[in-house]
């Protein structure tokens, strides 16, 4: 198995376990907004730690720190109904599946712009 591949794997494990920890945060009744700041600085954090270990400095040009915070935006959103959905009663295997369906945006778009 390539690394590509098992990182992929990677992925899908901690990816899947975040959106499971949503559902626990929805069945609690939590402030979405909270909980996404408490995620979030969780997320700079393992950057920052890894910048560190690394030994990289900060870099990122003017186009992609666009992209970034685009795609920053766009997720919080996602992120943000999601987490409401749960917290207004949705059902994990009904709310996952959908969100999940996200592949349908993403190809589609990656076929568009590097074709």
């Amino acid at each position: 198995m390539n690394i590509p591949i098992m990182l992929a794997l990677v992925s899908l494990v901690t990816f899947g376990t975040a959106r499971f920890c949503s559902k626990v945060a929805g069945e609690n009744e939590v402030y979405s907004p909270s909980y996404m700041i408490i995620a979030s600085l969780c997320l700079c954090l393992v950057g920052v730690v890894i910048h560190l270990v690394q030994r990289q400095p900060f870099e990122l040009s003017a186009k992609m720190t666009g992209i970034a915070a685009l795609g920053g935006t766009i997720g919080g959103i996602g992120f943000y109904a999601m987490l409401l959905a749960f917290r207004l009663g949705g059902q994990g295997s009904i709310i996952f599946p959908i969100a999940a369906l996200g592949v349908i945006v993403a190809v589609p778009l990656t076929f568009i712009v590097y074709r």
